[in-house]
């Protein structure tokens, strides 16, 4: 996520968390946004929020290029935190919390390395993935099907499907050349996309099925279990759907899911545009509407309508309500 995406995805945090820090999040605000990019992982932090001590009292875990934190409620670390690392943190924290005990493990990535800690900074035992082939493009994720989960590590030539231990779990039967698109879950499989923009998926046999789309070599990707969003230059894909969007400078689209209905958006920041459409490609009425951001959309009230926070002029907040 990049930092303006950020900071108006935690401002939205702020708004609708119930917790204390909700009161706090400025300190965080300061320290993360307020410092050079250069202190940043990719000129980006993304910020997993986790509850160490299982008492509701939330906590902050992220990394920059050579640090992992986590910081308390009141802006402050938590001990053993941070942990100190001379070689360079190469993609964003990566934390999963496996069966939802609050039992998190943490993956930091340096270069083609995983390195795996507990929420108590210790290195956890017995995980045997320990280096991919080549250089490792996206962050570790974890993915649940049925009852199996899956840790995917891809690289830009190879992609590992592994245990919860780090053994592979799935032997992918076809080599790749993939692009910097994450993994998803897809029809109970994994897809992704290669280096020139076909649609990549693979069943849990390993099995590879590979699609010529529309995309080109510089594309987004984002799909639910069911929904796939994808978007090139101008052109903006959702499920069988394309739409030709004018000729503009576009965020990457993001998807929600919410009370079962599917919202895609994006925003031309050329123009200054906020882009929200329905699972069937059209757009909902009274859009487009002014922002310079990407947004995030939930109920951060007691109604039943939607609210979506983004960014104005001067890096000022503004939420709206869907109507």
């Amino acid at each position: 996520r990049s930092q303006p995406a950020a900071s108006a995805h935690w401002v939205y945090r702020m708004v609708i968390t119930q917790s204390i820090l909700r009161e706090k999040i400025c300190l965080f605000w300061h320290r993360i946004f307020a410092t050079a990019a250069t202190k940043l992982i990719q000129g980006r932090v993304v910020v997993n929020q986790i509850d160490m001590f299982k008492n509701s009292r939330l906590q902050l875990a992220f990394a920059t290029p050579h640090r992992v934190y986590v910081i308390d409620r009141n802006g402050k670390d938590v001990d053993p935190f941070p942990l100190k690392f001379n070689d360079e943190i190469t993609q964003p924290l990566a934390v999963f919390d496996y069966d939802k005990r609050r039992k998190y493990r943490l993956f930091v990535t340096q270069g083609k390395n995983v390195l795996l800690y507990d929420a108590k900074g210790k290195t956890v035992k017995g995980f045997e993935f320990e280096s991919a082939k080549d250089i490792i493009n996206t962050p570790p994720k974890h993915i649940r099907i049925g009852s199996k989960d899956y840790i995917v590590v891809k690289t830009d030539n190879h992609l590992h499907i592994l245990s919860r231990r780090g053994k592979t779990r799935v032997n992918v039967k076809q080599q790749l050349n993939y692009s910097n698109q994450p993994v998803f879950e897809f029809n109970n499989g994994f897809i992704t996309t290669t280096n020139k923009g076909k649609l990549a998926t693979i069943d849990q046999n390993g099995n590879v099925n590979v699609t010529n789309t529309n995309l080109k070599e510089k594309h987004q990707l984002v799909t639910t279990t069911k929904t796939l969003v994808s978007q090139s230059e101008n052109i903006l894909n959702i499920k069988d759907k394309t739409l030709n969007l004018d000729l503009a400078n576009y965020t990457a689209p993001k998807l929600f899911y919410i009370n079962n209905k599917i919202y895609v958006s994006v925003t031309d920041v050329q123009n200054q545009k906020i882009l929200l459409y329905d699972s069937n490609a059209e757009m909902i009425e009274n859009f487009p509407v002014y922002g310079t951001s990407s947004i995030d959309l939930n109920n951060i009230d007691t109604d039943n309508k939607l609210e979506f926070v983004t960014k104005g002029e001067s890096n000022n907040i503004l939420v709206y309500k869907i109507n």
